[in-house]
């Protein structure tokens, strides 16, 4: 019984990523250099999909069926500099003139130390990078020598590669290409800043395998950021088990300012507005989530809107699936998908502050249309 089910499920899984595929617009375009010499074989992938093309012989790419959304097109030659540009699609197909830089030629700095530093950089990048959970456990970064490492001041380590860093994934099923951008992890405030762009590769394997997979993407997609912003794309955020509040500062007491948790559920008409049918505006300073189905439940049941009192201090500890968002730009644009306009949009703490390249799934990704 329990295999059938498990079938039915990835059946169901696989079929609604089948759906999510039949979009209506086109991103093309035409790869070029500063001088406009056309550049053929060129990496041109949508960041954050498993959507990814070569430009050919005259420098061409397209890639058909794209639903309306925000996206970030990246493209990569050996011997220029990455080519990012965030695309938009609201009513029209994008075409997209990417012009590359050629990149400057440096001497490899000198790194005083033998192998056995590069060793514990690694350990720490691989810690911060892939995160800590179960599935960020059994990823293995196949080509960790493309990795050089530095430093930003005493106590910041950094990191670059020049060549996509290939993450196996055999919690997920995915093979990630990462084009690293920037890291540094700060070892004193113990906080990480890393950029890049993704793009995703199913792995093959038997049935049975397949089947884990898709239980085990299931798993890592409830309570995560994707699912969050998607229900609150779609108002149903309690009802997918999101329970949203507000953070304030107040002033008092020995310490000066506390921040503080206002324990009504946020009412999204204060800060949300939709934009148009593509895209939803969010702004706010600094909100809680808990991931909390049944308690979720139970509000939606009563009707109710809890206000414990007195506000409780946030202290900074938060239980396993409590995170919290705080906006660093005016607002945030959100689609469908989960996805938001720019990645300095949000900085991340708490559960999904963990939950880093070893949790991630493609944009593509549905869950199936079972309870458990």
């Amino acid at each position: 019984m329990k295999l059938t089910r498990y079938l039915f499920v990835s059946f169901i899984l696989f079929i609604h990523i089948g759906v999510l595929a039949q979009g209506r617009y086109t991103v093309s375009g035409v790869v070029k250099d500063e001088s406009g010499t056309i550049q053929k074989g060129a990496t041109v992938f949508i960041s954050g999909t498993q959507k990814i093309t070569s430009s050919d012989n005259e420098g061409k790419f397209e890639f058909a069926n794209v639903d309306a959304g925000t996206y970030q097109l990246s493209v990569k030659l050996l011997g220029f500099y990455p080519f990012t540009e965030n695309i938009q699609l609201r009513d029209k197909s994008v075409t997209i003139n990417v012009r590359l830089k050629v990149k400057t030629i440096m001497l490899s700095q000198v790194v005083i130390g033998n192998n056995s530093d590069w060793e514990a950089n690694y350990a720490i990048f691989k810690e911060q990078f892939l995160g800590t959970s179960a599935n960020a456990e059994k990823c293995v970064i196949t080509n960790p020598k493309v990795i050089s490492f530095g430093t930003a001041g005493r106590n910041v380590l950094t990191a670059e590669a020049d060549e996509f860093l290939i993450i196996e994934n055999r919690q997920l099923g995915y093979r990630v290409h990462y084009l690293l951008k920037n890291f540094e992890f700060n070892k004193i405030l113990l906080r990480t800043k890393y950029d890049g762009d993704t793009n995703f590769e199913e792995l093959e394997a038997e049935p049975l395998m397949k089947i884990q997979w898709a239980k085990n993407r299931f798993a890592a997609y409830r309570g995560s950021l994707m699912h969050y912003l998607r229900s609150v794309y779609t108002d149903t955020q309690i009802k997918e088990g999101f329970l949203t509040h507000q953070l304030y500062q107040e002033r008092g007491g020995k310490t000066g300012l506390s921040t503080k948790i206002d324990n009504r559920i946020v009412n999204f008409d204060t800060i949300k507005m939709v934009v148009d049918t593509t895209f939803t505006s969010l702004k706010f300073t600094s909100i809680l989530i808990d991931y909390n189905p049944e308690q979720a439940n139970h509000i939606l049941q009563k009707d109710t809107n809890p206000l414990a009192k007195p506000d409780p201090v946030f202290t900074g500890n938060m239980s396993g699936n409590t995170s919290v968002l705080k906006l660093f730009l005016p607002y945030a644009i959100i689609d469908r998908k989960g996805s938001y306009t720019d990645y300095r949009t949000f900085l991340v703490q708490g559960n999904w502050g963990k939950r880093r390249i070893g949790d991630q799934l493609p944009f593509e990704y549905r869950p199936p249309f079972v309870t458990e």
